[in-house]
């Protein structure tokens, strides 16, 4: 087990450092500390790195560069910085988590656990989306999502229980993070197909879907026959 810790605050650092050391214990093989992009490049390019601790300021360098730079990764990210507002973007990347500063040692190690039981092959909690709520972020489940809906360059979720939530990426990029079984149905709508209950023709001879909490979902022409071989009419 090989952990990179890049954090350009020494105190900060020394803490994340003790806090994976008590998480890993016998497990950890070696950890690395470094506070510049420069410096840890070349072991996330050389595959000498299993988990990644980023910030995202560091001495003028932007922590997101790093996993530009690096290119795919072998690697799993954990994102722990001030800047809760850059939080999205970090989802672009895949990374497993974003632990917000000032943050307690009970949500790093929770962060630290969720490595842990995906590497080791558990069950691991579901795939999740960042969103922001009542100005703050918070992490909805994919599997509660019944439609995504355009709303100009954002996006509006509908959870199954009927609520609804902001997301500050344009669908198209909201699409490239959900898993296969959403479906593009409609330029403006994203559906689960896990929740299809009816495929019908509307007013007007439009076609429409419905689900188990929406009715009336808009389905363009092209996907009718698609979406027909999903679910009978």
């Amino acid at each position: 087990m090989r952990v990179l810790i890049v954090e350009d605050e020494p105190l900060i650092a020394q803490r994340l450092a003790r806090e994976v050391r008590a998480h890993f214990g016998v497990r950890l093989d070696n950890l690395a500390l470094h506070d510049n992009i420069e410096e840890a490049l070349p072991c996330l390019r050389d595959g000498r790195c299993d988990l990644l601790l980023l910030d995202l300021q560091l001495h003028g360098g932007d922590g997101y560069e790093l996993l530009r730079l690096a290119g795919k990764p072998s690697f799993r990210t954990i994102i722990v910085s001030a800047h809760a507002q850059r939080s999205i973007t970090a989802f672009e990347f895949g990374v497993l988590d974003f632990v917000a500063k000032p943050f307690g040692s009970e949500r790093l190690q929770q962060a630290l656990q969720r490595y842990t039981d995906q590497s080791a092959g558990a069950i691991a909690p579901p795939a999740s989306l960042a969103i922001r709520k009542r100005g703050a972020l918070e992490w909805i489940a994919v599997a509660e999502i019944d439609h995504v809906r355009a709303d100009g360059h954002y996006s509006n979720i509908v959870l199954r229980s009927g609520e609804q939530c902001f997301h500050d990426l344009p669908i198209e990029k909201v699409m490239a993070l959900l898993p296969p079984h959403f479906v593009r149905v409609h330029r403006s709508y994203i559906v689960n197909s896990l929740v299809f209950r009816r495929l019908h023709i509307a007013p007007g001879g439009k076609y429409a879907l419905d689900t188990h909490t929406t009715t009336g979902i808009p389905v363009s022409r092209s996907n009718y026959a698609l979406l027909r071989q999903r679910l009978p009419g």
